[in-house]
């Protein structure tokens, strides 16, 4: 299994798969790798895929404190995550905090991105955002991860899929606490909130230059189809899909996971080669 020690200080557990140019995959709170298998299957017959554990997320380190994590440090452990694979640029696909993540990115290290998608992404944390996420914070600060994931799935998931999909949404809670092999760490779950509450690129969006993707879901309640459109209004030459229906959640990208992976890599093979 591939870990390297990254110039950050931070032992990364990572994957590769596929063949053709690299395409770095970067997954939103409290998440580890494997919630993009779904993706990785589709696109790695085109691209080679890279995914990873985020710094406080599955096999990676779990720094302890909470000003370990902001956006510009995880932007800067995955700009070192390419160097340790000797890849000079990728396309960077984030979704949720890896959107802010994959902004900073493109900001900070300009040269590592070929093109950029953004998915569920905000640019400025506000009040209202804030207090979203403390109604996830809440739980997880009292120790009780089960009544976190129960709670976050009101805002991550559609209506539809609680209701109507009581199988899925079982192996969705039990997947990320009781039968997962590297839970989520208090620590590791507060650094993630820490930096989505912190996050803030909205004078900085101009500077990204390369061809960007933005998508939302038009009842993602997490973070509102708003938040998309103030940023792909500071970003020169950026566009925004919107993904319609009931299911077109937060966690579009698992709900309606063949249509989503469809249009993102079509969208990924119209701007390609590196």
């Amino acid at each position: 299994m591939p870990f390297t020690t990254l110039p950050t200080d931070i032992e990364v557990y990572y994957e590769v798969e596929g063949t053709g140019d690299p395409l770095l995959l970067i997954m939103g709170t409290a998440a580890d790798h494997s919630a993009w298998d779904a993706q990785v299957a589709a696109y790695e017959a085109d691209f080679t895929v890279i995914t990873y554990d985020a710094r406080g997320t599955g096999q990676s380190t779990h720094p302890e404190a909470a000003e370990d994590y902001s956006m510009r440090l995880f932007a800067d452990d995955a700009a070192a995550l390419l160097d340790h694979l000797a890849l000079d640029r990728a396309h960077v696909s984030g979704l949720s905090l890896g959107s802010a993540t994959a902004q900073e990115l493109a900001i900070n290290h300009p040269d590592k991105v070929a093109t950029l998608q953004l998915h569920g992404t905000w640019g400025r944390s506000d009040e209202w955002f804030n207090r979203m996420i403390d109604t996830n914070a809440l739980p997880v600060s009292l120790g009780d991860f089960e009544a976190y994931i129960r709670t976050a799935l009101l805002w991550v998931a559609s209506p539809q899929f609680i209701n109507e999909r009581p199988e899925e949404v079982e192996a969705f809670e039990r997947g990320f606490i009781l039968e997962n092999d590297h839970p989520p760490t208090q620590h590791g779950m507060m650094g993630h909130f820490h930096a989505d509450q912190t996050h803030d690129t909205m004078d900085r969006l101009h500077e990204i230059s390369v061809p960007t993707l933005i998508t939302s879901g038009e009842v993602d309640w997490q973070v509102p189809t708003r938040y998309g459109l103030q940023v792909q209004r500071r970003i020169p030459g950026s566009t925004l899909h919107l993904f319609t229906g009931p299911a077109a959640s937060h966690i579009a990208f698992v709900e309606m996971a063949d249509e989503w992976n469809a249009f993102t890599l079509a969208w990924l093979k119209r701007h390609g080669p590196i």
